[in-house]
């Protein structure tokens, strides 16, 4: 479907539903999408598959309706937008999972509300495009870099930096947004392993601004000392397993 453009975006999850199986993405595009079946079920039951991003890329694309989609080609926050659609239309809003206090150290269960997350839209829906490029100058040093959003794609790469090479996390994943720095495409990882700290701050604060996506960072409460603290939602390979609840509840 077409990207919108005037119109009020909705705030949250929920209200990005603007037809039954039909979501306002990040991106500002509308896609229809459907509930897995018990054939993606099977994929994801098995925990080796949980754990392979391949098993689950073919089942969000195997339910995406609108079939000019590519999960691949779609912006990182639009796909972490589809995969809570996707779990809200196949189980619910209803997430329960279990967490520690890290003041207490209480284990317990906490359900949220998935449909209650925040969405973070795109300014301008001319800003998803393949090749649409953002332009920002480093406060400290001067140079001007023309950067990207990530898509699928590029989370691949991400995930195998976060295994293979953590400790140079931050320069790969600022490399890897790179189109060219006053015009010099060959940039290597020196330049940003060099960069000043101040810089960097600033050019993260920069990227943070202009990307979309959903807010997963939620507000915890212990039910044991009464105190609350922030925890990135747990989107991993129990996601799409809705805990069983207990008897009597």
């Amino acid at each position: 479907m077409g990207e919108l453009v005037n119109l009020r975006l909705p705030r949250t999850i929920a209200e990005a539903e603007v037809a039954p199986g039909t979501f306002l993405f990040p991106g500002r595009y509308e896609y229809q999408m459907r509930e897995m079946k018990v054939a993606e079920e099977n994929i994801l039951a098995n925990r080796r598959n949980r754990k392979n991003a391949a098993a689950i890329n073919n089942v969000l694309q195997a339910c995406m309706v609108t079939e000019s989609v590519d999960v691949m080609e779609l912006l990182i926050g639009d796909r972490t937008f589809a995969l809570i659609q996707l779990r809200r239309l196949t189980y619910g809003d209803e997430y329960a999972f279990k967490v520690n206090c890290p003041a207490c150290q209480t284990r317990f269960e906490w359900e949220e509300n998935l449909g209650d997350l925040e969405v973070r839209y795109l300014e301008d829906p001319g800003q998803a495009a393949p090749d649409h490029v953002f332009s920002f100058t480093f406060p400290k040093t001067g140079r001007t870099i023309k950067w990207r959003l990530l898509r699928g794609k590029d989370e691949q790469k991400l995930a195998a930096a976060r295994r293979d090479d953590p400790d140079g996390l931050v320069t790969f994943s600022m490399l890897l947004r790179t189109v060219e720095i006053e015009g010099e495409k060959a940039v290597n990882r020196r330049f940003f392993d060099e960069l000043p700290g101040s810089d960097a701050a600033a050019f993260r604060a920069e990227v943070q601004a202009k990307e979309c996506g959903v807010e997963t960072t939620i507000v915890v409460d212990c039910p044991e000392c009464g105190g609350s603290f922030d925890l990135d939602l747990p989107i991993g390979p129990d996601f799409f397993l809705p805990r069983k609840k207990a008897r009597g509840q």
